[in-house]
Order: structure tokens, then sequence, then C-alpha cells
């Protein structure tokens, strides 16, 4: 066989920079954040069309984060074996497919089947974004890729709520799922023509049994969390023991596999289970405001639903325009340091935002507190663990860390519902709040509810003190003594592929 055939492809002739990287990679990003940040703004409206309750809409936005969650470490390992650029490409092709078929839908099943595709393909996006701007900068430009993204990201979670209200009240709200149709095909064009292949592993086998295995384990926990409030004791603790399972089975697994899925020592690196987890508990810590805020304004303090929304502009505002100056100092400062004092910061707002209760204008500004910690956190972790991942390996760690983000948020979502429920109820003496809002009671329980949750911002600060350093100057040593260990003990001296 010649040897073109068999070697790998070498560096793209066409190299984005780093600010083009991430403005294709942010395009993707920008469609998956857009429309979750739209579709929770509508959903009350689009219950209202397809005539089903609180219950049955819920299932739009579980149904999604449960195959978001799900494949995002399949779809990491996916890019690394097929090649970054193309997976994601693929992605933002079913993410459109999929956008449309939430527009064409007539009922919730529809709807909700078609809200799978576009998890998936967010899923493909997603998992290979950051994995993209790694490959294509350096350890010294990496941060200010990072920071762009994150102003991508924040960008359109601070349009979703105002756009989604307009389109939803003037257009129906099938438009709301339309308007990712340009979009997508924009950045598509764009990343077609700016962005080269990346190189693949060919070599290893896509491990099926611990994908199936990995992919049954977080299904059955997203699952769990989201159904924690109204599940008995009989289901809970059976669904918990086969989540145990299947994650048991699937480490188990790879230790055993030729070329597993996320290799044992890539799991064990401290460096990388400190980025992931720290994310998971800032993203917990941070549903009070990205997920119940909203319900406090309307249903407590009365305000509608345009208002609402430019109210919610300010946390993704400020991580906007601190983002850039995140990814600068993400480039000097070390990792520990920049994402230790962001979760502080958020764990003050959070504090000061609990206190402010109910007035809206300190509330806000402990807010935008928050968001400063947001944004020196997200970049600093994101530039830290794709700088620590050894190359052929980042885009199983970019899906971590998004999966860490995700299942931060069904957790947190859970969490708080829970919290909310047993404290308005105490303070009320009726079991799960009375008919009718009582004020009084219901700014008590928020704001015991956001002091709660920022304790958990505290712990994501205590677990970042003790991630370690990385290599800022070239490649990694620890990460690619790691890999190399990992390589050994899987198949030592036989060159072979997995089976």
């Amino acid at each position: 066989m010649a040897p073109s055939d068999t070697t790998p492809p070498v560096r793209p002739t066409r190299v984005p920079g780093p600010m083009v990287i991430a403005a294709a990679t942010g395009l993707g990003v920008f469609l998956s954040a857009l429309d979750s940040s739209i579709v929770n703004v509508s959903l009350v409206t689009v219950a209202r069309d397809l005539a089903v309750g609180r219950e049955e809409i819920q299932w739009v936005v579980v149904a999604y984060l449960l195959v978001y969650t799900a494949f995002m470490p399949l779809m990491g390992k996916v890019g690394d074996r097929l090649g970054l650029e193309r997976v994601f490409q693929s992605g933002m092709v079913l993410f459109m497919a999929g956008s449309l078929m939430c527009a064409l839908s007539h009922s919730l099943v529809q709807l909700v089947v078609a809200r799978l595709f576009q998890a998936l393909g967010a899923s493909m996006m997603a998992a290979n974004g950051l994995a993209l701007i790694a490959y294509f900068t350096t350890p010294e430009d990496r941060g200010r890729a990072m920071g762009l993204n994150s102003v991508v990201l924040a960008a359109a979670l601070a349009m979703g709520p105002v756009i989604g209200g307009v389109l939803s009240e003037h257009f129906g709200w099938p438009s709301i799922f339309l308007v990712n149709l340009p979009v997508g095909l924009v950045g598509l064009v764009f990343f077609h023509y700016e962005v080269g292949a990346t190189e693949r592993d060919e070599e290893v086998a896509f491990d099926v049994p611990g994908a199936l295995l990995l992919l049954g384990g977080l299904a059955v926990t997203v699952l769990t969390v989201s159904l924690a409030r109204r599940l008995t004791p009989d289901y809970t603790l059976p669904l918990v023991a086969l989540a145990t399972l299947f994650f048991v089975g699937f480490v188990l697994r790879e230790e055993a596999f030729h070329t597993p899925m996320i290799p044992v020592a890539l799991m064990a690196d401290r460096r990388i289970a400190t980025s992931v987890l720290s994310a998971l508990l800032m993203f917990i810590a941070i549903v009070p405001v990205t997920y119940m805020f909203p319900f406090f304004l309307q249903e407590a303090l009365g305000y509608d639903q345009s208002m609402t929304g430019l109210l919610l502009v300010v946390h993704p505002l400020v991580i906007s325009i601190v983002g850039p100056a995140a990814g600068l100092m993400s480039e000097r400062v070390s990792g520990a340091a920049q994402t230790s004092a962001g979760l502080v910061l958020v764990a003050a707002g959070l504090f000061a935002m609990g206190a402010a209760t109910p007035h809206v204008p300190s509330m806000l500004a402990a807010v935008a507190v928050m968001g400063v910690g947001t944004a020196t956190f997200s970049v600093a972790n994101g530039n830290f663990a794709m700088t620590a991942a050894p190359p052929q390996h980042r885009g199983v760690v970019s899906a971590l860390v998004n999966v860490a983000r995700t299942t931060g948020f069904a957790i947190g979502t859970a969490g708080v519902t829970a919290v909310f429920v047993v404290v308005y109820g105490v303070l009320t003496g009726i079991p799960g709040g009375p008919p009718t809002i009582d004020v009084t009671a219901y700014i008590l329980t928020y704001r015991a509810v956001v002091w709660t949750f920022s304790l958990f911002a505290v712990a994501g600060a205590v677990v970042s003190l003790v991630r370690g350093p990385v290599n800022r100057t070239g490649t990694d040593a620890v990460g690619e003594q790691a890999t190399a260990h990992a390589r050994d003990t899987e198949h030592p001296g036989t060159g072979l592929s997995g089976q």
C-alpha cells in the first residue's frame, strides 16, 4: 500500500489564526446556546399552543439534555478518530435539520423527537469545538481564542430571551427554531472555507461496548436527577444502582480494552479530573441565577416576560465583556490561581445576591460580580484543560468539560427545585406551597436557595486549588507521559489497532 494511504494527514496548509478558529467554532456554539435560551423563555407559549401542561412540556428540555449529555464523550472520541472538523460540520448540519423538524412539529411527541436530533448535532459541535481551538492554537495564544469563544457563548445567551420573546409573540413559536437555519448556513459556509482538515487517529478502534456503557450511565443519571422530585425510593434506589453498574462496567471495560474511549491514565490525571469536577460544581452553583431567577422575577415580583428577558442580559453581558481579558490573563496566571479566584467571585456574588433580595438593582449588581467570576473561571478552566490534555485526546477532554456543564445544569435544576419546594412548604405550612403566591415566603425561600448553592462555588474553589501546573511553552510533558503509559499498558509493543 502506498505511504499516502496509511500516513495520517499532516497539519493543513489552510491554518486559521486563533481569532478565526474561535469565530468559526463560535458560530456552532452560538447556534446551540441561542436555541437553548430561546426555548427556555418560550416554553409557556409552546405548552399553551400544544395544549399540554408543565409536567409534559418539560420533556422538550429534559429529552434534549439527556441526549446532549450522554453523547458528548462519544462524539469527542469520534472527532479524534474521524477528524474534528468533519464531525463538527456534520453536527451543524444535523442541528439545522433538527431545527426544521421542530418548526414543523404539530404535537409534543413530534417536537421532543425533533429535539433529540438537535441535541445530537449540538453534542457533535460542543464535543469538538474546544478541541479545534486547541488544535489550531499554541499555549501562547490559546487563551485569547478561548476568551472570544466565551464572548460568543455569552452573546447567544444574552440575546436568546429577548429574541425568543419577540419571535414567539409576533411570529409564533415555530419561528424560534427557524431562526437557526440562516445562522447555521452562514456558519457552515464560513467554517468550510476557513478551517482545514485535522489529523485522524485512525489506528484507534471505536469502543462500542464502552460507549454504550457510558451512554447508559449518563442517561440513567440525568434521568434520575431530572425526575428526582417525583420518584419514590422504590424507583430511585434501583435507578441509582443501575447507573452505578453502568459506570463501574465502563471503567472495567476501559481498563481492559486495547484503545479505550477515555484512557484510564487520562481519567486519573489530577489536572483533568479537577478541571471537570470544578466545572461541574460551578455550573451547579449558578443555577439559581440561570434557571430560577426568571421565575422569581415573574412570580414573586410581577415582572412581565419582556422585562425579565432584559434583566437576564446582565450575567451573559458581563461574561462577554470580561471574557477576552480573562483569556489574556489565563496565558500569564496559573490555572489554579485564576480558576479559584473566579469561583470565589461567583460565591461572593451569590451571597450578596441573597442578601440583596428582593431589591432588584442590588441583586443585578451581585449578578454582575457573578458574571466576572464565571468568565474568569470558565476561560481559565477551558485553557487549562486543553493545555493539559494530550493532543490526541483533546476531543475527549473537550467533551468531558462540556459534560460537566450540562450535568451540572441538570443536577442544579433538580436540586434548586427540590430545595425551593421543601423550604417554601415549611415557611407557608403547606407542602409544596399554597395555590396562590405568598410573596414574603417566596422571597425568603429564594434567598435560602441562593445561599445554599453558593456553597458549591466554594467547594469548586477548593478543588481548583489542587489542580497542579501545566507546561505553557509546548507539549505538556506530564500528559505525554500519561498517554505513553496508557499506550504501553494497553497493548505494549504490538502496534495493533483495537478490535
